[in-house]
């Protein structure tokens, strides 16, 4: 079997994927998961007050001005722990631009989440103003990328960081801030127009959803902890975020990925992981467009899919193969539901029956939404970890996910890791399973 690639970077996003094949008329769609590398997150710089104290007088200029947005981003954080708005708008330039109007909305939205941290590390560095940026703002003004971190009290057990571009200008009144635009700013919760936040048993939703939407995720994050605690043990937080936006634009700069292919996601589970700890700030990030055209059902299975995930990623620490991975999170999707498995994997099965079924267990160039239909691929995930229940028990696929879990924790590779399970939890091989799965389907395939 193909090996799924080992990424370098230490943060992954889990995306649950639309099956439009499996629409009924209930409008069911299943679930799955592929992960992507996305820039991993550096740990914050430590501030020091003598950095600059032996700088060469060549270099005073600029010392003076990054000590100069030192302090205005502490500004900011002891604005946003004072709740004084009053402090955090004296940082910007002009509070009457288009920036300085969004500040003010992104106080307020800061004010309505349950912060335990936010702050800032040093300027990371100075990439040069834009030309057009220069000309309106002056020569002496530049652009610092600094890195961010946050944390939600009771959900979070360590920062989220971020990276943010502040365009920088000196008025007679000192230096100021002036813009956000100047780089490659993420959209983060704070930014979205109109934020809410409601919580609920187990969970916080936060976006700018019609409230009803935002009411219907939070019930459904409910019901869905519920059903992974009966599935994976409460040994987990038990305690979830949902980010809520209301465009597919906006899905999508939350994530920081283009569009493309994103129409097949129904949900993200992303966040930060430092390797060899288990997540510890994940994030369900809902797509509206997706959303909407599920039915209870739908909507019941990709929550519980996505919470499937992070209860898994937050108690363990090595990588799984990523059919079991999907395969799991869509069978603790499924469960309880008594939908027939042909009308749920119609996709696959219409390619059984014309002899183009899967040669081998998915791997994550199947799963890949930018380059072809990724529907089959979960639905031949999901059926690989429902044969195994089927065949020992739910409580042995738990297992058997635990103990590639483990094995790759240590250092091993994840396929060699899953091909030992088979033998050692399942008392089988992975090829006579892989031959009995393709049975499976053929026999589906011919119901």
């Amino acid at each position: 079997m193909t090996r799924a690639p080992r990424w370098r970077t230490a943060t992954y996003l889990t995306l649950a994927v639309l099956l439009l094949a499996a629409v009924s008329a209930v409008g069911v769609f299943a679930t799955g998961l592929v992960q992507l590398p996305v820039t991993a997150a550096r740990p914050a710089v430590t501030r020091s007050s003598t950095a600059n104290a032996a700088a060469p007088a060549s270099v005073d200029a600029d010392a003076g001005r990054v000590q100069a947005l030192r302090d205005l981003l502490d500004q900011r954080a002891a604005a946003v722990s004072a709740r004084s708005k009053a402090r955090w708008m004296a940082t910007v330039d002009d509070p009457r631009s288009a920036f300085g109007r969004r500040q003010a909305q992104v106080f307020d939205n800061l004010m309505r989440l349950p912060l335990s941290r936010f702050r800032f590390a040093d300027p990371d560095n100075q990439p040069a103003l834009s030309p057009t940026g220069g000309a309106r703002l002056g020569p002496g003004a530049w652009v610092a990328k600094v890195q961010g971190e946050w944390e939600l009290t009771g959900y979070d057990r360590g920062p989220r960081t971020y990276d943010v571009f502040l365009t920088v200008v000196h008025r007679a009144a000192g230096w100021r801030l002036a813009d956000d635009r100047d780089g490659g700013t993420q959209l983060q919760v704070w930014d979205l127009p109109g934020m809410r936040v409601l919580r609920g048993a187990t969970s916080i939703v936060i976006g700018n959803a019609p409230s009803a939407r935002m009411d219907a995720y939070r019930a459904q994050a409910d019901g869905g902890v519920a059903r992974v605690n009966a599935f994976w043990g409460t040994g987990w937080a038990r305690r979830v975020v949902l980010v809520t936006p209301s465009t597919p634009a906006e899905f999508a700069a939350l994530l920081n990925r283009e569009r493309t292919g994103l129409d097949q996601v129904a949900a993200v589970t992303e966040g930060p992981i430092t390797r060899g700890e288990p997540a510890h700030a994940d994030r369900v990030v809902v797509n509206p467009a997706a959303w909407n055209r599920l039915a209870a059902l739908g909507r019941r299975v990709v929550i519980t899919h996505e919470l499937t995930h992070v209860a898994i990623r937050s108690t363990t620490t090595g990588q799984v193969p990523i059919w079991l991975s999907e395969g799991t999170a869509d069978y603790v999707g499924y469960s309880g539901l008594g939908l027939p498995r042909q009308r749920v994997a119609a996709e696959l099965l219409t390619r059984v029956r014309q002899g183009k079924g899967p040669t081998r267990l998915p791997t994550a160039a199947d799963f890949d939404p930018t380059r072809s239909t990724i529907a089959p691929s979960y639905s031949a995930a999901w059926l690989a970890c429902t044969r195994i229940a089927d065949t020992w028990g739910q409580a042995r696929l738990v297992a058997f996910y635990r103990a590639v879990a483990r094995a790759t924790a240590g250092g091993r590779d994840p396929d060699a890791a899953a091909a030992s399970a088979f033998q050692t939890v399942l008392a089988t091989t992975e090829q006579r399973f892989t031959r009995d799965w393709q049975s499976y389907l053929r026999e589906l395939a011919a119901a």
